[in-house]
């Protein structure tokens, strides 16, 4: 099932100069080659998902204050829910990222932003094996740098960081939440979680403004990041990868199945007129996926 979703993700990509090398340019600095072809506006799509998304963490940032302050169950109730909702900013504006992505050669940091499905235990203790992961681990410092360098240190589903991995951190992986001492608790583990889920926060913002930048799209770029966003959808009702070890955390597919498409069909008004016209059919595309879903954007995508 693991090599299924490589593959998938690569077929999904095929058309992205995914082995091209990463730019010389600064991270999110466009390359000469695509400004020169980038017409289509985007500056009030950008804006207005960066202060969506930017909302988004500083609720979730206070909540966790506020459980700082206060570890009781109803703060951390409150703290899932800010969780949540920030990842939902996230998901409802996929596909511009996606296609920020492509246009800066940068698929990977993208990726590392929400990487599932993972391995839990190589994050966190599982109730199978209590002292797994790199929080149970006295050794690992818990600093921004180690995080990073672990993160898919030796296979693509090791994952450190990411949106998937702070659930993992926050909630576990069982059908009930993880119990408010494993995360309120004055012992060593208890802290050390605390401190992922700040650092990971970190990590997750500075990745984010790497990905947005004040320039306009191109054509080409949409059409790989609607594939990436397509290539998403097809992975979240991934099964049986418990053989494997791996994860895909409940939110994390329920927010997608509820999301995803339908934040491509709610893209700026302004960038789909201008896209259609570099590439006929995707309003009527994305007006058919109402009923047909992602088959009625993957047949467009595959048309001659």
């Amino acid at each position: 099932m693991r090599y299924f979703l490589a593959a998938l993700l690569a077929l999904a990509l095929s058309g992205c100069d995914n082995n091209t090398p990463e730019p010389e340019s600064a991270p999110g600095e466009v390359t000469d080659m695509s400004a020169a072809v980038a017409d289509i506006p985007a500056t009030d799509w950008q804006n207005n998902a960066d202060q969506t998304f930017q909302n988004g963490a500083a609720a979730w940032q206070q909540a966790m204050n506020d459980f700082e302050q206060n570890r009781e169950q109803a703060q951390l109730d409150a703290l899932r829910e800010q969780l949540e909702s920030w990842y939902a900013a996230f998901v409802d504006h996929y596909l511009l990222a996606a296609s920020r992505a492509c246009q800066l050669n940068q698929q990977e940091l993208l990726n590392r932003m929400d990487t599932w499905p993972l391995y839990p235990g190589y994050l966190d203790a599982l109730p199978e094996w209590p002292e797994s992961g790199l929080i149970s681990d006295p050794y690992l410092e818990m600093t921004r740098k180690s995080l990073r360098t672990q993160h898919g240190a030796t296979d693509a589903s090791e994952a450190s960081l990411g949106f998937a991995a702070l659930f993992v951190a926050l909630n576990g992986t069982e059908e009930t939440p993880k119990a408010l001492p494993l995360l309120a608790g004055d012992d060593e583990i208890a802290l050390r979680r605390r401190e992922y889920l700040q650092l990971a926060t970190e990590l997750l913002l500075t990745d984010a403004k790497l990905l947005s930048v004040e320039a306009p799209l191109d054509s080409q770029a949409l059409k790989c990041g609607l594939e990436h966003t397509l290539a998403r959808d097809a992975r979240k009702a991934s099964t049986d990868l418990e053989a494997e070890g791996l994860f895909i955390p409940a939110t994390v597919r329920e927010v997608n199945a509820e999301r995803l498409l339908k934040g491509v069909r709610n893209m700026d008004q302004t960038a789909l007129e201008a896209w259609a016209e570099k590439a006929p059919g995707i309003e009527e595309a994305l007006a058919a996926s109402k009923k047909e879903g992602p088959d009625a954007l993957a047949t467009w995508l595959n048309q001659p």
